[in-house]
């Protein structure tokens, strides 16, 4: 369901500025406020990086593919070093220059989207080598949410875990969301001495895939509310505006 999405941001959207009113007054030195970018849909040319850390936003994911993430990345690095936001790429699987974003002081994020963690873990590895010096994270779907996604063994394999807690898409509200960053910061947490700060909420600011109407203000700071205890941060899903039609 979420790997055929292109998740992209508009300045000029009421995802945004919702976005901003929330995570103003919860953001701290330390709490991540991710945002993911879609190029392809919003050129870095367009954004304006100083509206995006008025709002609150720490980091940016810049969705980039073997084709043309050197066009993208150091365009959206310099734009986002002026303001103080941290630049992170953000790919699929088949991503095959980590190592030369790493070289460019730009973090990774992998979009592990599958019910076959095993399956992938020497990928996941493979990508953490690649990536040293740098901050490497893995998004993935929702543990107990939607089968068992072993984050026990991407723990020890990346600096934190996103798991994709999409409440509209799952049918759950806050409540259950709470419960669930809280029951995830105790069984990760038994790696703290490790492994600290692994979990990094992924929120959707829309309703859901079916109705893409953006939350509001109250809505979207309920849900950082209920998980910021918990977690290490917030990145925040916009459902985009074209199908995702694989790497280049």
């Amino acid at each position: 369901m979420f790997l055929i999405l292109v998740l992209s941001v508009g300045l000029n959207s009421g995802c945004v500025f919702a976005a901003g009113n929330s995570t103003t007054a919860q953001t701290s030195t330390n709490f991540i406020v991710g945002y993911y970018i879609n190029p392809n849909v919003t050129p870095i040319s367009e954004i304006n990086f100083k509206d995006l850390k008025s709002a609150g936003i720490t980091d940016i994911y810049v969705l980039v593919t073997n084709k043309n993430y050197l066009s993208v990345l150091p365009e959206a690095k310099e734009k986002a070093d002026d303001v103080g936001i941290r630049t992170h790429a953000w790919v699929f699987p088949g991503f095959n220059h980590a190592s030369q974003v790493a070289q460019m002081k730009i973090g990774v994020q992998l979009d592990m989207e599958t019910y076959n963690i095993p399956a992938h873990l020497l990928q996941i590895l493979t990508m953490r080598l690649a990536t040293y010096g740098v901050t490497f994270s893995v998004t993935v779907k929702p543990e107990g949410w939607d089968g068992n996604q072993y984050y026990y063994l991407i723990a020890p394999l990346c600096d934190y875990i996103v798991p994709q807690l999409y409440v509209g898409d799952y049918k759950y509200g806050t409540t259950r969301l709470k419960n669930t960053a809280k029951k995830y910061n105790q069984i990760y947490n038994l790696y703290s001495i490790l492994f600290p700060g692994k979990i990094v909420a992924g929120l959707e600011t829309y309703q859901s895939d079916e109705n893409v109407t953006p939350k509001n203000t109250s809505t979207l700071s309920a849900e950082i509310n209920a998980v910021k205890p918990y977690t290490r941060g917030v990145i925040l899903f916009r459902y985009g505006l074209s199908n995702f039609n694989g790497l280049g």
